[in-house]
């Protein structure tokens, strides 16, 4: 009988995600519409992240 082991994948290194993780980070991309992080203010970065978790 062969054993089979598991690799641990680090998803860190990952060059692609997973489907969801890539329709999120394009969700992000949109709303922040490709201004610098400096620019973006601290209530609409809360509501981007809560955005995220929210069930829509």
């Amino acid at each position: 009988m062969r054993r089979i082991s598991k690799k641990e994948i680090n998803l860190n290194k990952l060059k692609t995600g997973c489907s969801p993780c890539i329709n999120q980070a394009k969700i992000m991309e949109q709303k922040i519409s490709n201004r610098d992080i400096s620019k973006i203010k601290t209530k609409e970065i809360k509501n981007i992240v809560s955005s995220i978790f929210s069930k829509n």
